[in-house]
């Protein structure tokens, strides 16, 4: 094509413009395809366009129906089935279309930067974009529609289905995608779209639910009917003979619409297809800037500037509508002249309405024209045979685009010689789908109402609840992996539209453990996972976050951080279906073992086969809750270390189970031999239990089982089950020895076995053998000043005190060396442990010669003779004539003496008992006393006489004698008395305190004041309390300035019923736990601890003073009623028929009146209580955090009965094996823990007398201390 071309003269150019028609465009020239009318018929609907003037003639047939995609096709086979298990995912058909409409978005979302077209949104699931598509629609200016044609240029009409085998339709809906208009050439792209229904339509009117499958998943059939061939077109194109043919190649592969995104939806309950193509544009903004006013208005000018000036005066300068009007008309001519044996070319040299109105270079570069002979030929579709309609929609989306801008720039809907309409609501589609909302969908749909959540949901507004319920159902059964995004949208619907059956359907799946997006990120992040990174989410396992969620547990501070930590990984369990973290949940023990009390509703004093039975009851009762049930028994299980509930769990709770392990494995574990004894074996256990922090006590367990199992051992079975050993089936060197009771001798049995286990004073007593020396003792200094117990003691006192050490040390030498399980104290102990050291006691003198008085292993013999006086004769020989070394008394001595009892080893020369000359009715009286005293009284007698047995090697600045048994049971304390000011009741700073220094034996705490705890008990021992003195208001405070090696306390349980002139017991419970912390009640210059004692002072003021105004309140008068009840009473009269009767009328005020008291008054005593309980437990947690000086409990001394009969045993704690064993008289006998610390409100068994040993003397207590002499003759059991 020439570049420039000779101006016309004047007349030429306007009649250019007035006249033009498009035969000048397209001159005739010769066909060149003799077939051309048969093929017309075959393939194409040509529409008359009785405007046109350059002769041609088109046909008003209708189009064939045979689809011009593909080759003929054979009949179609038996058919096939969609499996929709197998698609990709859901969409309604609300949702398919307007993403069709919003498609741009993505498609251009980087093509500014990149100039690439990215991925849209047809064929990816709502969950994936309905967030960013939120964002486009709120942030841009710019709104897209999807817009179909309405023209009366027949040709962009497709109303009509094609009609395919077995009652199949074939709709194809054609349009663009465009930004809402503007007054100007769009610079941003346009997009066309190919909408294909295949269906029998739908007369019942069903709501489709489309399911996308991709292409290779569609049906053979389906695939021809809805595809393009575009592997066939291009096989034909392959292959040319001449030029001719090559042009038509390339015009049809050119012609193959590019597809930027695509999707397949399929109804399952109609069959209905939909097919949807997006192509881009076939010109761009560079192809039709040349229609833009300042472009036409340049190229005119330019060419004016060559016209003489008198042909300037009358020129037309075309607008942007006359433009594309020529462009319209050059499209038209091959879509209308089919049927034409001519080829109607352009003539751009002899045309000025072409040079001026268009950019010609457009025409061969997008629209295949061919310069032959300085004229522009256009591409004849024909030509290109079976696939020509490829070229033809190719040119039919040309000129869509052209009638768009024809649109845009025109004032009415009438242009080109046509009337247009671009229709945006998609009415034609959805008529077709014919769907029971089609009015709202009319309605609707292009309101652009987005919601993130409905976009996700794949809903509209419109929607009722159960189609909002069906979507979520239907996309969370195909996709689950999308539930919890889902699960944010419906809760958001379900919250805005406050339906009904769409809040109860939510409800319901929260309360199976659905859980949102945002709530499972929060989850994840708990964890340090960040789940919106893919990779996190790919490579993530089970064992990882279990890991994570330990390692967060450890660091948790309180329970509720814990709890939070709980719920989170449970939460992603469910989202991953894991069995791993289900199983770990279902088994992992509760954080708080009083939580796990509360789930079973018992609590800690409940006995092992009690909690069996709460949990088998519970269990029954909630298959839902029977895991956290089965926790809650694991927790308690773990804390007790009860062998008897671990031995249920693992019979009967198989979740728990554990690998079993070799026989040689389970030695290993257990940390013993194949040789060990049985009860060697289950000690090892114990110890290990006992002392290391973190041992896994259930693998522990199954290793004992299984050792048990393979030793056949009974033994170890019995243990298994119950958690004790059976002392009938233990050796007697494997257990303590008992007392036989000698009579009713109370508690002295219990004392005997107390002082036996604590090791430095057994030692003392076992090496006991002094001799006593009356001279040394009435004339050394020491003997003379000393004081024991406050008091000086004299020689007969001291002789007694000597007999009673012979006594005690014979007694312990038996409990370890004689082969038999109980020994018998004698009578003589009991006389000398009950009667007071002050009770003289007369002694025979010893009637075996010195050289025979040694113990023998076989020499032992006790007599008793009765004829008025009892004489009792104990000879005790040894194979040595050396003393013993008489024992130290340094701290050294308290913590390591040996203990060298009078045994065949030691070969000592023993000092016997003398005989003591005392009645029966002497022995009765003792006894008689020890059941008036309380154990105290008994045991200052016994620890007087030890001390009095010992020589007064230290004594203090008051001459109290300072020994091993002061080092081990005494402590002292400090009192204070302050002046306080009367009115604030503040220390008067000004005044001099008055202090007093004390030793104690024992604290004493009164159930009187009903103690919540021994704490609680404690600190009204040491309370701060008011005090008148001398004509002044002192406080008083105590606290300790120097604790006891083991700390004694006294429950003083006995009270006396003034009424019945009787003493009475309580038996209210006092709590207690294995550790005791005394921090807070020592005497300290810590300001941080006075402080906190201040405020408890102050609390328990206000508390009194709450009290006192209950007491007020609720103390009843003369006639027995409160006030309120006076007050109620008085309403319930005055509401009386008897007034009716009488005629009486009662003011209605007064009953407001009576109601505002009493409510007033049912105000204070609620307030009361609860301000009440609120100050106790400020009390109860002050202290909390102080746990310095530790103390463990080791014995108690247990009462069974009343104030006055009953009996007496008690339990002592063996803390190498942290067992517990039961001393009743003869029979020692292991027992669990709950046994012990059984603070149920109706037992009668409750303890008396609590003993704890600083936490780091706790390897001094020894109970089992037992070597049975080879030669010893065997006892049977008693």
């Amino acid at each position: 094509m020439p570049d420039s071309v000779p101006p016309p003269d004047y007349s030429e150019v306007v009649n250019a413009e007035r006249t033009e028609e498009v035969n000048e465009l397209y001159p005739s020239v010769p066909p060149r395809n003799e077939d051309y009318s048969r093929k017309k018929e075959e393939y194409l609907d040509v529409a008359d366009d009785e405007n046109e003037v350059d002769g041609s003639d088109p046909s008003n047939e209708s189009m064939d129906t045979k689809s011009p995609y593909f080759e003929e096709i054979p009949p179609r086979a038996a058919e096939k089935t969609y499996n929709f298990k197998d698609a990709e995912f859901f969409k309604t058909s609300e949702r398919i279309l307007d993403d069709l409409r919003n498609d741009p978005f993505f498609l251009l979302s980087g093509f500014d930067v990149s100039g690439k077209i990215g991925k849209g949104i047809l064929g990816e699931e709502t969950v994936y974009y309905a967030e960013r598509l939120h964002g486009f629609i709120k942030n841009s200016s710019k709104k897209y529609q999807a817009l179909i044609p309405v023209s009366t240029f027949e040709q962009l009409n497709t109303a009509k289905p094609e009609e395919l085998e077995d009652g199949w339709k074939l709709w194809t809906v054609n349009g663009i995608i465009a930004p809402s208009p503007q007054l100007s050439i769009p610079k941003h792209p346009l997009f066309h779209f190919r909408i294909k229904i295949k269906g029998k339509g739908n007369a019942m009117h069903v709501k489709h639910k489309f399911y996308s499958f991709g292409d290779s998943q569609l049906l053979e059939q389906d695939k021809k009917d809805l595809m393009l061939d575009v592997n066939g077109i291009k096989k034909q194109a392959s292959f040319a003979s001449d030029a001719e043919q090559e042009y038509n190649n390339r015009v049809l592969v050119e012609s193959i619409p590019q597809i930027v995104d695509s999707a397949n939806y399929i109804c399952e309950s109609t069959g209905t297809i939909i097919r949807i193509e997006v192509y881009p544009s076939i010109f761009d903004y560079d192809d039709l800037k040349h229609f833009e006013k300042e472009e036409i208005e340049l190229k005119v000018s330019s060419f004016l500037s060559q016209l003489p000036d008198n042909a300037i005066d009358n020129f037309h300068v075309p607008s942007t509508i006359d433009c594309l009007n020529t462009l319209f008309k050059v499209l038209k001519g091959p879509l209308t002249n089919l049927d034409t044996d001519d080829i109607k070319t352009l003539k751009p040299n002899n045309s000025v309405v072409l040079r001026l109105h268009l950019q010609l270079e457009l025409l061969p570069s997008k629209l295949f024209f061919r310069e032959i002979n300085d004229e522009l030929q256009p591409p004849r579709f024909s030509d290109l045979g079976q696939y020509m309609k490829v070229g033809y929609d190719y040119y039919l989306r040309a000129l869509t685009e052209v009638l768009y801008l024809g649109s845009i720039f025109s004032p009415t809907s009438e242009f080109f010689k046509i009337k247009t309409t671009f229709q945006s609501d998609m009415a034609q589609v959805f008529r077709i789908l014919n769907e029971p909302d089609l009015s709202s969908e009319l309605q609707y749909w292009d309101k652009f109402q987005y919601i993130t959540a409905m976009t996700a949901l794949s809903i509209c507004p419109y929607y009722t609840d159960n189609m909002i319920i069906d979507c979520y159902s239907i996309m969370t059964n195909l996709t689950p992996d999308n539930t919890p995004e889902l699960f944010d949208a419906l809760t958001y619907c379900a919250t805005s539209r406050q339906g009904n059956d769409l809040s109860m359907f939510v409800a319901t799946l929260r309360s199976k453990g659905v859980v949102g997006f945002m709530e499972l990120r929060s989850c994840f992040q708990k964890f340090g996972f960040d789940i919106t990174n893919p990779e996190v989410v790919r490579t993530l396992t089970d064992d990882q976050l279990i890991s994570s969620y330990k390692n967060n547990v450890i660091v948790s501070s309180t329970k509720y951080e814990r709890s939070t930590f709980r719920e989170a990984l449970e939460k992603v369990g469910q989202y991953r279906e894991s069995t791993k973290i289900r199983n770990f949940l279902d088994t992992e023990p509760m954080f708080d073992v009083s939580e796990a009390y509360e789930t079973l509703e018992t609590d800690p004093s409940v006995d092992d086969d009690v909690l069996i039975t709460a949990f088998q009851l519970k269990a029954e009762d909630s298959v839902y809750y029977s895991s956290l049930y089965a926790r809650a028994l694991m927790t308690i299980a773990l804390q007790r270390k009860s062998p008897m509930l671990f031995s249920y769990i693992h019979s009967s709770l198989p979740q728990f189970a554990q690998s079993t392990p070799s026989l040689q494995e389970a030695y290993e574990l257990i940390g013993c031999d194949q040789y060990a004894d049985d009860s060697s074996v289950v000690r090892i256990f114990q110890e290990r239990v006992a002392k290391e922090m973190n041992v896994d006590f259930y693998r522990l367990w199954v290793c004992l089982k299984v050792i048990g199992e393979a030793k056949k051992s009974k033994l170890i079975e019995g243990f298994l089950n119950s958690g004790v050993m059976d002392s009938r089936l233990l050796s007697v060197e494997k257990t303590p020895a008992g007392l036989n009771n000698i009579g009713n001798t109370c508690y002295l049995n219990s004392l005997l076995q107390y002082y036996f286990v604590i090791e430095p004073l057994r030692s003392l007593i076992l090496q006991f053998n002094k001799t006593l020396k009356r001279h040394k003792v009435e004339n050394d200094e020491n003997y003379l000043v000393r004081r024991i117990g406050g008091r000086t003691v004299g020689y007969k006192e001291i002789e007694r005190s000597y007999q009673f050490m012979y006594q005690l040390r014979d007694l312990y030498d038996k409990m370890i060396h004689e082969n038999t399980r109980c020994v018998q104290p004698t009578r003589e102990l009991a006389y000398l442990a009950f009667s007071p050291i002050s009770d003289e006691v007369e002694f025979a003198e010893d009637t075996v010669e010195p050289e025979d008085a040694v113990m023998g292993d076989d020499e032992e013999q006790s007599e008793v003779q009765e004829h008025g006086e009892v004489s009792i004769e104990l000879v005790e020989k040894a194979k040595h004539d050396e003393e013993s070394p008489e024992t130290k008394l340094d701290d050294h001595s308290m913590m390591d003496v040996d203990e060298k009892s009078p045994s065949a080893q030691q070969k000592a020369t023993l000092h016997s008992a003398a005989t003591a000359k005392i009645s029966a009715d002497q022995i009765e009286n003792a006894l008689e006393i020890g059941r008036q005293q309380d154990v105290t009284e008994c045991i200052e007698n016994v620890l007087i006489q030890i001390e009095s047995a010992l020589e007064p090697e230290n004594l203090d600045s008051d001459n109290e004698q300072i020994d091993l048994v002061k080092q081990l049971f005494y402590g002292k304390t400090k009192q204070i008395l302050m002046p306080v000011d009367p009115v604030t009741k503040e220390e008067l700073s000004s005044a001099r305190a008055r202090t007093k220094e004390e030793r104690f034996l024992n604290l004493i705490v009164n159930i009187g004041d009903h103690p919540r705890d021994i704490y609680d008990a404690l600190d009204t021992y040491f309370t701060e309390d008011l005090l008148q003195l001398d004509n002044e208001e002192v406080k008083r405070s105590l606290t300790i300035t120097e604790l006891p090696k083991i700390l004694q306390i006294q429950i003083q349980r006995v009270q006396f019923d003034r009424e019945r002139l009787i003493p009475v017991k309580s038996i209210e419970p006092l709590p207690f736990k294995e550790d005791l912390y005394m921090d807070r009640y020592m005497e300290t210059t810590d300001s941080e601890l006075i402080s906190k004692r201040k405020e408890v002072f102050r609390w328990k003021r206000q508390i009194a003073e709450l009290q006192e105004r209950r007491r007020k309140l609720t103390e009843p008068n003369d006639h027995g009623l409160s006030l309120r009840d006076a007050l109620d009473s008085t309403r319930q009269f005055l509401k009386s028929q008897i007034l009716n009767d009488i005629g009486v009328l009662v003011d209605s005020n007064i009953f407001e009146v009576l109601d505002e008291q009493i409510s007033k008054i049912d105000e204070q005593l609620n307030f009361i209580k609860s301000e009440v309980e609120r100050l106790q437990n400020l009390i109860t947690n002050q202290f909390s955090d102080l746990n310095n000086i530790g103390y463990s409990v080791f014995a108690i001394f247990i009462h069974r009965g009343q104030a006055s009969y009953g009996h007496y045993w008690i339990y002592i704690r063996d803390p190498k094996s942290n067992l517990y064993r039961k001393y009743n008289d003869e029979i020692v006998s292991e027992v669990p823990i709950e046994e012990v610390l059984n603070f149920s409100e109706n037992n009668s068994a409750t303890p008396y007398y609590l003993v704890f040993v600083k936490n780091e003397l706790l390897d001094t207590i020894q109970p089992l201390k037992r070597e049975i002499r080879e030669s010893s003759q065997h006892v049977p059991d008693q």
